[in-house]
């Protein structure tokens, strides 16, 4: 629930930034091992591509050591692997998820709301693996170490909060901090280099449309997670509440003579929970390392093919054709009962005498194309049953007559 929400933010405060990457990494005196504050995330970036990493930070008190995982929700699966391996180490592993006491995720398992939507949309456009997929939060050293749903809502109430005041909460920082960079780029000296421009489009028709977006996101992100931490929202539910909760469980595993403690929080979380681990638990920071979450190096997408695209897309417009011409026959006095195929269609004459639609009856790949009528309405629709040759597959191409409007309109 609140992970996917910061997840929500995020896209949308990217959008309202305007599709733009930092061109320079920022050096932090926190990535030194004995330093505090710390740095949690950072984007790095390399000729034209980067990484995005997060951080590990070890702290220890006496016998007792406790380290901070920076969690990013979607990361390649490399980063998974080495946290799944490093996770075995420790006699205790607090972990946070809003969600019963002691829940454990299973594989696969997500939600059917609009912010599980946009997750998945997310990992599978930047093809990347999702979190609750590629952890493994079966072993028993794992601790659920966040709020239950009712202490989430209870808290929200306590203070006044909904997800919705969260959001625009957030929403809000990222203005104020887009509004600061402007008037920081205003006062650089002229030769500073720009942002850089992201053309998607163009990306997705070169093939590198995944590089892109990846760059896009990694390079907003650590911003994003600056102010997750340290804008409106620093002292509320989201992040300062379940950091209690995370400190409440902490507290517990120590009393019962644990020594090795680790905690896996989103990296927003961490700034207060390094806070309250140095200042009131008496801890003492003693490294730094960094895990590449996101690797940006520049890469065709897996699964592009310059053909394929080329193809789908004179395919899309010889379906507006035929969809058009549909229409046409449709309200013209010339339909039948029944919907035609495209070869009674091209036999039909219009109102001047010519045939009626005179272009390509099969798709680029050799199938005949359909028309039939839509669900709902009384229109029709022009149907391609793709690349696989198989209808009601996910690569179908279907574009519907166009409307009375869109025909006035010229559209």
């Amino acid at each position: 629930m609140a992970l996917g929400s910061r997840l929500a933010v995020v896209l949308l405060s990217l959008l309202h930034a305007g599709l733009t990457a930092q061109t320079e990494a920022k050096p932090n005196p926190g990535d030194a091992p004995d330093r505090t504050p710390s740095d949690f995330v950072r984007f790095v970036p390399v000729g034209e591509g980067g990484h995005l990493d997060t951080a590990i930070t070890t702290y220890r008190k006496g016998e007792v050591e406790v380290v901070l995982f920076g969690a990013v929700h979607i990361a390649d699966q490399a980063c998974y692997d080495v946290l799944n391996d490093r996770f075995t180490a420790y006699e205790a592993l607090l972990y946070e998820l809003v969600g019963p006491a002691d829940y454990r995720p299973q594989k696969g398992q997500r939600g059917d709301g609009p912010i599980s939507m946009l997750q998945t949309a997310l990992q599978r456009s930047l093809e990347l693996a999702f979190q609750l997929d590629a952890i493994d939060y079966g072993p028993a050293n794992f601790v659920h170490a966040d709020m239950t749903p009712a202490e989430f809502e209870a808290s929200m109430a306590e203070r006044g909060e909904s997800l919705m005041t969260i959001m625009l909460g957030m929403m809000l920082d990222g203005m104020k901090a887009q509004r600061k960079a402007a008037e920081d780029e205003d006062e650089q000296p002229r030769d500073a280099k720009p942002a850089v421009d992201f053309d998607l489009v163009t990306a997705f028709r070169s093939g590198r449309g995944r590089h892109t977006m990846r760059m896009l996101f990694a390079s907003q992100l650590e911003q994003m997670e600056a102010l997750s931490a340290g804008g409106s929202q620093g002292n509320g539910t989201l992040l300062y509440g379940r950091n209690e909760k995370c400190l409440q469980v902490l507290e517990r595993e120590l009393a019962a003579g644990k020594k090795k403690l680790g905690i896996y929080y989103g990296a927003a979380h961490l700034p207060h929970l390094e806070q309250r681990l140095v200042a009131d638990f008496g801890f003492q920071k003693v490294g730094h390392e960094w895990l590449v979450a996101w690797d940006c190096t520049p890469r065709p997408d897996v699964k592009y093919d310059r053909e394929l695209v080329q193809a789908r897309l004179r395919c899309r417009d010889e379906l507006a054709a035929l969809a058009a011409m549909a229409r046409e026959y449709r309200t013209g006095g010339m339909a039948p009962r029944e919907v035609p195929t495209v070869a009674e269609l091209a036999a039909a004459k219009g109102r001047d005498g010519a045939p009626l639609y005179r272009g390509p009856q099969q798709d680029p790949w050799g199938k005949t194309y359909l028309l039939r009528k839509r669900a709902v309405g009384v229109r029709w629709e022009a149907v391609s049953s793709g690349q696989d040759g198989v209808l009601g597959t996910t690569d179908d191409l279907v574009v519907q007559e166009p409307s009375r409007r869109s025909s006035l309109f010229g559209r």
